[in-house]
């Protein structure tokens, strides 16, 4: 099971790496990037719609689904419809704060949208009391947890500079996925007391310890890697470290809130769609969790 994970996990991460790559020729369109982050936050968000479906918040699809995606193509809307002129590109990890902060007012907007349809679609097939808020409240829930919470980690893209869009993917997604195999490799090797029975019986206190080691870790592998391969400006040293701790400590929370999820519905795994981890959502949820205090950390750290 475990080399099933770190195989599959490898795959994965150089198949990202190399879209990511392939999509600087096409900036800052990024086909690549979009039509990934098509597929992951439709696939999660079927995955929580199946979870959620044996509950009383059953999730509307149509309206889950639609919400996904309006609030995917909100995010690629400010950069494609009034992108930077070329000569406003910076070289170097310092921005204006307030244009990546802007951006994040169109996925904002887009959502209020979605709720206030959610709403009107849920009024116009209401038909008997007892379901409607219930069915509104798991829809909202989906909505929330995969496309608004994804905006922040779909941004990153777009940071500033030579090569910081890709340089603040590669640190959470290191970071966020470090912490996941240090705590389940440190988890089955050494794991002796529980972390948080109630939500998730497998998980230890000597498995997160591990993932925060291979967070750290992870994280300062992509700054070496900045600093002395790409000779592109990153954190200095104690801060990376400050990052990899922050960063894995709320992945290691994401994991746990997605085990609260599946516990409540009764289910060990989102589905079975990817070897050795279980459902998409299985292998966004840490990410997922993580992306909005990266993207403040990179905000305020990253100037």
């Amino acid at each position: 099971m475990l080399g099933t994970r770190l195989f599959f996990g490898l795959l994965m991460v150089a198949g990202l790496l190399f879209a990511l790559w392939l999509d600087e020729w096409f900036a800052p369109w990024y086909p690549c990037w979009f039509l990934l982050a098509g597929f992951a936050l439709v696939t999660a968000s079927r995955e929580l719609i199946g979870l959620l479906d044996a509950t009383s918040a059953a999730p509307s699809g149509n309206s889950v689904y639609g919400g996904v995606l309006a609030l995917l193509v909100s995010n690629w809307l400010p950069h494609v419809a009034v992108p930077p002129a070329p000569d406003e590109r910076i070289f170097a990890l310092s921005y204006d704060l307030s244009r990546p902060l802007n951006v994040l007012a169109w996925p904002f907007l887009t959502y209020g949208a979605v709720l206030m349809i959610s709403f009107i679609v849920q009024s116009l097939q209401f038909d008997k009391p007892g379901r409607t808020m219930a069915k509104i409240a798991g829809t909202i829930l989906v909505v929330s947890y995969v496309g608004l919470l994804g905006s922040f980690t779909i941004q990153m893209r777009w940071f500033e500079g030579s090569c910081q869009g890709l340089l603040a993917l590669a640190y959470l997604i290191a970071t966020a996925k470090g912490a996941d195999t240090g705590a389940y490799t440190l988890g089955r090797l050494a794991g002796r007391h529980k972390l948080w029975p109630s939500l998730s019986p497998s998980k230890t206190i000597e498995g997160a310890v591990g993932g925060l080691v291979f967070g750290v870790a992870a994280a300062l592998i992509v700054a070496s890697v900045a600093r002395f391969a790409l000779h592109v400006p990153t954190f200095e040293w104690p801060i990376v470290v400050v990052y990899g701790l922050v960063v894995a400590a709320v992945a290691q929370l994401g994991d746990l809130m997605e085990s609260m999820i599946k516990r409540d519905c009764q289910r060990k795994d989102a589905s079975e769609v990817v070897p050795g981890f279980g459902g998409v959502l299985d292998v966004l949820d840490s990410i997922i969790f993580a992306g909005p205090v990266a993207y403040a950390f990179w905000l305020g750290f990253g100037s």
